[in-house]
């Protein structure tokens, strides 16, 4: 046990991690009361199919250390460096396979009849070993969630977790599912695993017992190798016998069709693979070497522990349950569930939003569409039984007029396609069918790379269709994805005047991307002009070479035939070569007829000599929310006013405090000689949740 006190009378208190020497049930620092006594306290309280998640243990239940703690022990408390050996294989399988190993390691050991706290809500554990430094936070309790992210500096490894645990009461044992996702990231090698946890299961009757349990998937998306990992454990009728703690499995190359690895042992003890070619047998895991032994974490400086740390939240308490002082214990842990109560009720009675330290979490409904492609969508089929189009057009005339400005204009939902703008940008960017973004670093000369930007820009130009328009962004909406190695983050950084900033990365051709748009369109009678202001910039770090370019401008018209077309003069330039494209895409005629529809012309020329290098000629297009989606308009409409009457509500919000938006992704600058300008303030893009396929 490790006991520290700070000036602000905060007691650190942090206890023996899990092991796998044979500790009982009563450690020397801790006797809990004996076994049948806490069975039968358990019984009286819970029935057969009740749900578990928000059960209170009483102390004499309870381990001294949090369920935080645990999860953050599995990641730190090792005697040998795994995650260092998943760094250093020089091989696509033998790093898969060392991950293997490291996600063994991380299952542990527990005591049965005792369990750890429950987590309060923004509870934190942060843990530094060596290089390696991890922050867990919970950041929901209903249902109970916790988050982890770790980092390595020295081995460039990094981990994100989430996990939430459903315990579920089956009449002679509980099933404790662990939903989520685990994350490591070999970012030297580019490499991601994701892989789940298996379910423990604690048998009350016939004879007590803890184990884990179920199937574990590992993959990496980049190599694309699988493992596939059975936790088992079986008994006799009466408990007694068996094959505990066994793990079987196997690593496969899905491409191949071909099993590389059969994996075999008990996570207790050795796990090893037999090479499915040679037959060759090897250990890759001994957990006497890695969780054996395990030393009490130290408190290198109290005063610098938050009062949100884990052992700081229920240090008093844990300090009684190992003194065996039951009273305290239980005025403690009801001292600390009553405060937790009231931190909910004061968030309740201020804002019904709760903005967590590091992590934020709430229950979501994420919808994605098609993005838009060449193939041809019906009107039927970007919205699905929408009001035909000349009824929306004369609706339109009723709500403008000639000469209005229509930025704040709200289409009802009748206009809308399931998406955002915001969604819409990005598309443009990592919605491609060939990698064109790839090519780019291709061309041997700085003019061959400038053609190839042109045609990069040119693949950013998506068709539109008339009648139906993707919802304007929220202030401080965002959209993230990624696509292979680009990853794209978008974020609406103004609202009056709209203006999106995107910043996207590739790590692998070592390209960015940094656009801000600003669009203000206008009515003339007969159309709509959406002019799009803003810089884009595209930068190959490789060469050394910055590209700026605009954007053209979307033109709406409704008579004499409704139409889409992208119109207007798009410059791109280079500016260490001096090399310059020229662009403009050409409107069809007043009545819609004639070949120029879709056409594009131009030239690339040096702008020093203004010797016209290449023309250019073509056509773009030749050489493209649930409510929405189910056509409930009614509930389309309330969900649409709810998301303004938000918005509005925390612009009155802000101002009632003096406060203006900060963007959280971007620094935003204005001047009217350059416009708007959109700087990321980070120089990378993170991976993100949502993959583009």
């Amino acid at each position: 046990m490790e006991v520290a006190k700070g000036k602000e009378a905060k007691k650190v208190v942090l206890t023996k991690p899990f092991s796998i020497e044979g500790e009982s049930d009563a450690e020397p620092f801790y006797r809990a009361p004996n076994l049948l006594r806490r069975l039968l306290s358990l019984l009286k309280n819970v029935r057969p199919g009740s749900d578990l998640t928000n059960f209170q243990l009483p102390p004499v239940f309870n381990l001294p250390k949090s369920q935080l703690q645990c999860y953050g022990e599995s990641v730190y408390c090792t005697s040998s460096n795994l995650l260092s050996k998943c760094n250093s294989e020089q091989s696509p399988v033998d790093r898969f396979t060392s991950v293997v190993a490291w996600s063994i390691s991380t299952t542990r050991p527990s005591s049965f009849g005792v369990a750890p706290y429950n987590p309060i809500l923004g509870e934190t554990h942060h843990v530094s070993k060596g290089y390696l430094n991890v922050l867990l936070e919970q950041v929901s309790v209903n249902p109970p969630v916790s988050a982890l992210h770790a980092t390595d500096e020295k081995e460039n490894i990094e981990m994100i977790w989430w996990q939430q645990p459903v315990p579920r009461f089956r009449g002679t044992s509980i099933e404790t599912e662990v939903h989520g996702k685990r994350m490591l990231k070999l970012l030297n090698h580019g490499e991601t695993y994701e892989m789940n946890c298996p379910r423990l299961s604690i048998r009350i009757l016939p004879v007590p017992r803890m184990d884990w349990v179920g199937n574990v998937n590992i993959r990496c998306p980049e190599t694309g190798l699988v493992a596939e990992i059975s936790y088992t454990s079986s008994y006799s009728l009466l408990g007694f016998g068996g094959n505990r703690k066994l793990i079987k499995g196997k690593i496969l190359d899905p491409s191949l069709f071909k099993v590389l690895y059969e994996v075999d042992g008990h996570w207790d003890k050795t796990v090893q693979v037999k090479d499915t070619n040679s037959g060759e047998v090897r250990v890759i895991y001994d957990a006497k070497e890695v969780i054996s032994g395990l030393k009490t974490p130290i408190i290198k400086n109290a005063e610098d522990v938050l009062t949100s740390e884990s052992a700081v939240v229920w240090g008093e308490l844990s300090e009684a349950i190992m003194g065996n002082e039951w009273e305290k214990a239980r005025e403690e842990k009801e001292g600390v569930e009553e405060r937790e109560k009231k931190m909910v009720r004061e968030r309740v009675l201020k804002v019904k939003l709760l903005q967590i330290q590091t992590y934020i979490y709430m229950e979501k409904k994420i919808v994605l569409t098609r993005p838009f492609s060449l193939e041809r969508q019906s009107d039927e089929e970007t919205n699905p039984k929408a009001p035909n189009i000349l009824r929306r057009i004369l609706s339109l005339f009723k709500n403008v007029r000639p000469g209005s400005d229509v930025s704040c204009f709200k289409l009802p939902p009748e206009f809308n396609m399931p998406k955002s703008e915001l969604q819409c940008y990005a598309e443009s960017v990592y919605s491609t069918a060939v990698d064109i973004l790839s090519n780019l670093n291709s061309g041997n000369t700085s003019l061959d790379r400038l053609i190839n930007v042109v045609a990069w820009t040119i693949s950013t130009v998506r068709p539109f269709w008339v009648g139906v328009a993707p919802y304007n962004p929220t202030l401080g909406e965002t959209h993230h994805v990624s696509k292979g190695t680009l990853n794209v983050l978008l974020e609406q950084v103004s609202h009056h005047p709209p203006v999106s900033a995107l910043h996207a990365t590739d790590y692998k051709e070592n390209i960015e991307i940094i656009w801000c748009n600003s669009t203000a369109p206008k009515f003339t009678g007969s159309s709509v002009e959406v002019h799009v202001h803003g810089i884009r910039q595209l930068k190959l770090h490789n060469h050394g070479e910055t590209y700026e370019m605009n954007s053209p401008n979307l033109l709406i018209r409704i008579f004499p035939v409704p139409g889409v077309d992208w119109i207007g003069n798009v410059t791109i330039r280079c500016i260490e070569t001096g090399l310059v494209a020229e662009l403009n895409y050409v409107s069809q005629s007043f009545f819609g007829f004639g070949s120029n529809r879709r056409l594009v012309k131009g030239k690339i020329f040096d702008s020093l000599s203004k010797k016209i290098l290449y023309k250019i000629e073509g056509h773009w297009e030749s050489e493209l929310s649930e409510a929405i989606l189910s056509k409930e308009w009614e509930k389309a409409k309330e969900a649409k006013k709810s998301i303004e009457e938000r918005q509005r509500e925390l612009r009155r919000e802000r101002e009632s405090k003096g406060e203006n938006w900060i963007p959280k992704h971007f620094t935003v600058s204005y001047s009217k000689e350059k416009g708007w300008n959109c700087s990321p303030i980070k120089n990378s893009v993170p991976n993100a949740p949502i993959i583009s396929l």
